[in-house]
């Protein structure tokens, strides 16, 4: 199997771009991958404050932890306050969306229960609705972005209480250089398939074109793109700013992402052209 075949990929990955560029040429992609955003930590004293004090209250039944480095940073910081508030951490119910977060819980000697796939926030949301009551309180450790309003909307209208905790931003990545020559190269017809991990990256993508006056033109370049998710989560994120996806790949890990794009775009982007000729 010829694979890519020399197609020219893009990816917006940050934290493992070297493994990205790897697997792109690994399966004869000429790649280019430009980082798209980092995690910037925000003070976390006042939310650190509120939570021991509900937390010795006996008024936490469930911690959420929506992202394995938001979950990882927020236990750091609580446990560097008070080393014997893991002890009281082990009574407490923990949700956890997707193996990261399992993983980040894992290292403290917590666990948690894991919603069903494709861990979105609707399964939070179900899974919350289904084992608390009216009256109770859930802490939401997020994941870079606000939760979504339509699940605080339905978890307040069944009297759960929620507190959001925003334990990080994501921002665009201290040097935006070779973002902007992606989206510039893209814009030039210069790429073939998008490779997308996470709705952030897409998000970023568009506010950085946009920034550059360039966001209609990124759009057109798009639309004659292959573009292909990571999972439903990332996929519902970029049909909610207007991306279509092409591919979504199950299980929902970057290998298997690179693996999936390289068997199945190049016959896509055929169709396409054939479609236009």
């Amino acid at each position: 199997m010829d694979w890519f075949g020399g197609l020219r990929v893009l990816s917006l990955e940050s934290r493992r771009s070297e493994e990205m560029t790897t697997l792109i040429q690994k399966y004869g992609g000429i790649p280019t991958v430009a980082p798209s955003m980092r995690e910037q930590k925000l003070d976390l004293t006042a939310a650190l404050s509120r939570f021991e004090a509900d937390l010795r209250a006996g008024e936490v039944h469930a911690v959420v932890c929506m992202t394995g480095v938001g979950t990882r940073m927020f236990l750091q910081d609580l446990l560097a306050r008070d080393a014997e508030t893991l002890a009281r951490l082990q009574g407490v119910p923990f949700v956890v969306r997707g193996s990261k977060p399992a993983q980040a819980l894992k290292t403290f000697g917590l666990s948690g229960i894991s919603v069903p796939r494709p861990h979105t926030w609707h399964e939070v949301q179900d899974h919350l609705l289904q084992t608390l009551q009216a009256g109770q309180h859930a802490v939401m450790l997020e994941y870079g972005d606000a939760p979504p309003a339509a699940m605080l909307r339905t978890l307040a209208q069944a009297g759960i209480r929620v507190t959001s905790v925003p334990v990080y931003r994501c921002a665009f990545p201290a040097d935006t250089l070779p973002l902007a020559h992606a989206i510039r190269d893209t814009v030039l017809f210069g790429q073939d398939v998008l490779l997308l991990s996470s709705g952030t990256q897409v998000l970023h993508l568009l506010k950085f074109a946009e920034r550059l006056k360039l966001q209609d033109e990124l759009r057109v370049a798009l639309n004659r793109m292959v573009v292909v998710s990571i999972g439903p989560a990332c996929s519902e994120s970029a049909g909610e700013l207007g991306i279509r996806i092409d591919l979504e790949c199950n299980p929902h890990k970057m290998g298997i992402l690179v693996r999936m794009a390289a068997e199945h775009a190049p016959g896509l982007l055929r169709q396409r052209l054939d479609r236009v000729s």
